[in-house]
């Protein structure tokens, strides 16, 4: 899903430059849910080697 975000973003923003700002906003959202979201996987790998 993730790589399809950031195939198709760029494709839009240059098909449609009113909406650049919008997809911009987009792509940075897609990638802060992407960073906590790996966050989230090391803590409970870190989490999981303790026990």
């Amino acid at each position: 899903m993730m790589v399809v975000a950031v195939i198709a973003l760029p494709i839009v923003a240059v098909v449609n430059p009113i909406n650049r700002d919008f997809v911009l906003y987009a792509f940075y959202f897609c990638g802060l849910l992407e960073l906590i979201g790996l966050i989230f996987v090391l803590v409970h790998i870190i989490k999981l080697k303790k026990r």
